[in-house]
Parts: structure tokens; C-alpha cells; sequence
């Protein structure tokens, strides 16, 4: 039976985090504040109009179906629980960390929906299943408090790429969109303002190192427990070449234009779950982590 003083957040028990609790963050008023987006409604790439080009988009492709979530659509709802056939997955995003990730739609053996639930840690997204109320961190891919603490989730790969090079990629593809009798909910500015482009951060994180400002751009992996970075800038200048983590080995292909990383077991072809990720948030969730820097 729960204590009577239990340690509670928007409402979640938090007295078994896994993480210090005085780091946990209230970031909104209630869980759901935030709406997830249960019953996702996908239109033919063709009748998309009102993306600009240099949007971003994260792409899925399961089960030889591809889909576009648009991250200006992904801002306002943070989770979306969606299904490609007989497969529930979770697509998540957090602006204040710059990262999407998505990932099998399944705790404890059993699938659960998820939710938004106002709380930070390390300013990132934490979201919770509504079978438990655990809560989960989209970084760390594991639950941090509640009746799953402790429990990862099966990462799902995707890419980050600009809405011009997706829909010329994928030309049959179809794309996240509001219903019609909601699309007025999506006309309002950026929520975080000038967020990407300053340095300042709205919440604290912790300061492990300082190898780079703030909200450097990098593509983050961790494979067999180790992680690596690779920072944006020297992507730039790179469209294909090897690295290896652990005993792991790995292609890495860029397209600057397109904004897209790719990240691949060079034995098996397997596309890896890599996202891209401001430097102090990855700093603070892995803080151990290598960071590849080209010889010349």
C-alpha cells in the first residue's frame, strides 16, 4: 500500500526514481496538459501545401509502410501513439532537447498507451504509460520511477530530415496531419520562441562536461550500454564514412542538404536508433559518452 506521504509529481509517485528527485522538474500544470495524440489521422504526401521545405519531419517505416510526423505538428502533442498494422509504436519529441525518438508501444509485457505527463528531467520529456503510470525518459529509453522503474523500451529507428528531401523520397508516403475541425490549434507561433537558437535553456540540467556551448547540434547513439556523438558541424562535411562503438562497427552516411544522419551495423545493414540532440542534454544523460571528431 502506498504511503500516505508518498513523494508525488503532477500526481506520479516518485518515491522509487531511479534519478535524484530534486531534479525532476514540474514543467506544466497537470499530465495531459500537453494532449498525446491517440488517434492519428495520415494524408498522401501529395496533398501536404502547407509545410515550408526546410521544415523537419521524422520518418518511420515499418513493415514496408513510411510515415512523416511533422515536428511543427509534433510540438503541440510531445507523444503520438500510433500502429502500422498489428504494431503499436510511440513517437516522441522534445523540443527543449531537440530530440524524436520513437519506440515499441509495450511496458511490462503489455501494451500501453502513453501520455504526457508535465514533468522534466534533465529538461527532458518524461512520459508515462496509462497501464502503470510509470514514468519513462525519452533519453534514457527506460522508466524512472513507478512500477516499471528500471525497464527499457525496444528503440524504433527512424531519421530526422527536411520535409523538401521526404517528399521526394518518399512520393507515396503519407504524413501526421490535424483533423480539419482542429487545424486552427496549429496556427499559433513556435511555443518555445527563439529556444533553438539561444543559447540559454528554460530548465536546469546537470553540467557534466563542456566540450562544446550549450545547444550544439549532434546526432547521438548508444549501443551494448556505450554512447557516442557526432557533432553536426563536422557531419557537415562528411557523406559517408566508419566508426565503431564497442565491438559494434558502423556506417555513417549525412546528406547536408537534406539534414538527414543515417547510422547502420555495417555487418547487417540494421538502421540504428541515433537521434539528433543538443550537447548539453546529451552531456547530462551520458556523460561518459566518446565524441568523433574527423582526423583532418
Amino acid at each position: 500500500m502506498p504511503s500516505l506521504h508518498a513523494a508525488t509529481i503532477n500526481g506520479f509517485p516518485v518515491d522509487n526514481a531511479t534519478v535524484p528527485v530534486a531534479h525532476l522538474k514540474r514543467a506544466a500544470p497537470a499530465k495531459d496538459s500537453i494532449p498525446a495524440l491517440d488517434a492519428p489521422r495520415f494524408l498522401p504526401a501529395s496533398e501536404i501545401t502547407q509545410l515550408e521545405d526546410s521544415d523537419h519531419v521524422f520518418s518511420l517505416t515499418i513493415n514496408g509502410e513510411t510515415r512523416a510526423y511533422p515536428l511543427p505538428i509534433l510540438v503541440w502533442h510531445e507523444v503520438v501513439n500510433d500502429r502500422f498494422g498489428d504494431t503499436a509504436v510511440t513517437i516522441t519529441y522534445s523540443a527543449l532537447t531537440g530530440t524524436v525518438l520513437a519506440f515499441s508501444q509495450q511496458t511490462a509485457g503489455v501494451p500501453a498507451g502513453f501520455g504526457v505527463s508535465g514533468i522534466l528531467y534533465n529538461s527532458g520529456l518524461l512520459f508515462y504509460d496509462r497501464a502503470t503510470q510509470s514514468l519513462w525518459s525519452q533519453l534514457l529509453g527506460s522508466a524512472i520511477a513507478g512500477p516499471c522503474a528500471g525497464e527499457a523500451l525496444i528503440g524504433r529507428a527512424g531519421t530526422r530530415q527536411t520535409w523538401a528531401s521526404w517528399k521526394t523520397e518518399y512520393p507515396n508516403g503519407v504524413v501526421l496531419w490535424p483533423n480539419n475541425d482542429r487545424a486552427e490549434d496549429y496556427e499559433g507561433d513556435w511555443p518555445y520562441g527563439d529556444y533553438a537558437t539561444e543559447e540559454a535553456t528554460i530548465f536546469p540540467f546537470d553540467i557534466n562536461r563542456r566540450d562544446f556551448k550549450t545547444k550544439v547540434r549532434l546526432v547521438g547513439l548508444v549501443v551494448d550500454g556505450k554512447a557516442r556523438a557526432w557533432p553536426a558541424e563536422k557531419l557537415a562535411t562528411r557523406t559517408s564514412f566508419y566508426d565503431s562503438i564497442g565491438t559494434r562497427q558502423l556506417r555513417i552516411t549525412h546528406d547536408e542538404a537534406a539534414q538527414k544522419t543515417e547510422v547502420r551495423d555495417l555487418m547487417t545493414g540494421e538502421l540504428l536508433p541515433a537521434v539528433y540532440v543538443y550537447w548539453f542534454a546529451w552531456q547530462a544523460f551520458y556523460p561518459e559518452t566518446s565524441i568523433w571528431l574527423p582526423l583532418d
